[in-house]
């Protein structure tokens, strides 16, 4: 090929990129001038939807975006096991997100540490989201004082799933054929003896129940045996007579009774998948990995009664919005959450349970089993204490939790230590605020 014609051909490549260019900064231009003729406002919005709820939830910012075009929401999502983290430390900076998403137990150390907006004019005037459309337990969660620093979009309540198929083959069925859930403690254990199947070497290779998060099965039971975290007076009290007696249940299935797999084996939610597994507890935002499964037959049901009464673990996603921003951010950052509550039928298809009543009005909402049966525990349940030291708090029991289920420890014994360093921290963190008070 001859000289000039490479020169030819690399001047006719840059022309079409440098025009290619010109026209996707035109269009991102256009795009930047809203009706009024006033620039789009930007928003940011951070979330942990890493599996198929963060589809559901980028079908929503698109919705949005198409509907107020003088607004546009770029949506970055991150694995919940970093996104604390990288949410601090952008917020610090001031680089945070202009909206983002926090699980409701960690609200009080954002709020604490003055990265989370007031937004109680979202729950004001004529267009508000009525305060009254919430559970009680629900918007307590978002309420300082008189203030409201964040909108709950959802409710993830921990509840039963159940393999279909196994759980008939074991008898659990109604008068007129339907598979039904066992009701309380004699009916789980039976129906986790019943659905275990010896393979040829003695052991079971198909078992009728597993833990999956170790922590949260157990806080899950809490309710039901009215166990607590904190005392009336604010101090540790993680080894009161409730919380010892649902580890002592949780205890009585692994060395007791044998009803759950050996800790080393790993089941949990993935052999619940592959159908070695009758029963789980987890939490509702679990649907949506059961969706993809093309032939699992699979029911959810409340938490059977093994404790004193009803009762389940809860949180709820809450959309917050950055201290520090402007008025246009602001007031597009609100109509962005307000748009997603009013809109939240459509996250329930993610596998949530919709913040607002009027929302699980919906007949549209009736029509998703897990979704509504797990609905039915809300008056019984219960969210995890508002405290900053909540992490903390957490590990201790995850660590006490392992001790009891690996035989290293008992219940009292595993809880009275996660108590006293749980306490520990209480003070620690007592300290530090008297000191940030006193600057």
């Amino acid at each position: 090929m001859q000289l000039g014609n490479r020169m030819g051909i690399k001047t006719s490549l840059g022309l079409l990129l440098l025009i290619a260019l010109i026209l996707g900064i035109g269009r991102s231009d256009m795009r930047c001038q809203a009706i009024s003729g006033h620039k789009t406002v930007e928003l940011n919005f951070w979330n942990g939807f890493t599996g198929p709820d963060g589809r559901i939830m980028l079908g929503l910012v698109r919705k949005f975006n198409d509907a107020n075009p003088d607004i546009l929401v770029s949506m970055q999502r991150m694995d919940w096991a970093t996104y604390y983290n990288k949410l601090m430390v952008a917020a610090v900076d001031g680089r945070g997100p202009e909206v983002f998403v926090l699980q409701s137990s960690s609200l009080p150390r954002m709020h604490r540490a003055g990265f989370v907006s007031n937004v109680t004019d979202l729950f004001q005037g004529p267009n508000s989201v009525d305060t009254k459309d919430f559970d009680q337990q629900v918007i307590t969660q978002v309420r300082y004082g008189k203030d409201y620093i964040g909108l709950p979009l959802d409710i993830w309540p921990f509840g039963l799933y159940c393999n279909a198929d196994m759980l008939r083959a074991a008898g659990f069925v109604d008068s007129q054929g339907h598979v039904r859930a066992p009701a309380n403690r004699a009916e789980f254990v039976k129906a986790a003896r019943v659905m275990q199947h010896m393979g040829s070497d003695g052991r079971p290779d198909v078992w009728g129940y597993a833990l999956t998060n170790w922590r949260m099965n157990y806080q899950s039971l809490l309710p039901q045996f009215d166990g607590h975290y904190f005392s009336k007076d604010g101090k540790a009290d993680l080894a009161n007579e409730g919380n010892v007696a649902a580890l002592t249940f949780l205890q009585s299935l692994n060395q007791g009774q044998r009803l759950i797999p050996p800790p080393e084996n790993g089941l949990g939610w993935v052999g619940y998948r592959q159908k070695k597994v009758g029963m789980v507890i987890d939490g509702i935002f679990m649907v949506g990995d059961l969706q993809r499964l093309e032939d699992f037959n699979y029911v959810g049901f409340p938490i059977p009664v093994v404790g004193n009464h009803a009762g389940t673990m809860a949180e709820s996603h809450v959309l917050c919005v950055r201290s520090g921003l402007d008025e246009a951010h602001q007031t597009a950052a609100k109509r962005f959450l307000h748009f997603l509550s009013d809109n939240s039928i459509d996250w329930a298809k993610a596998g949530q349970v919709p913040a607002r009543i009027s929302v699980r009005a919906n007949p549209e909402f009736k029509k998703m089993p897990v979704q509504s049966a797990f609905a039915e525990q809300i008056p019984n349940m219960v969210y995890l204490p508002k405290t900053t030291i909540i992490f903390e708090m957490n590990l201790e029991l995850d660590l006490a939790v392992e001790k009891v289920i690996r035989g290293r420890a008992t219940p009292i014994e595993a809880l009275k230590v996660a108590n006293d360093h749980v306490q520990a921290f209480l003070d620690r963190d007592k300290t530090e605020r008297t000191g940030e008070d006193a600057l």
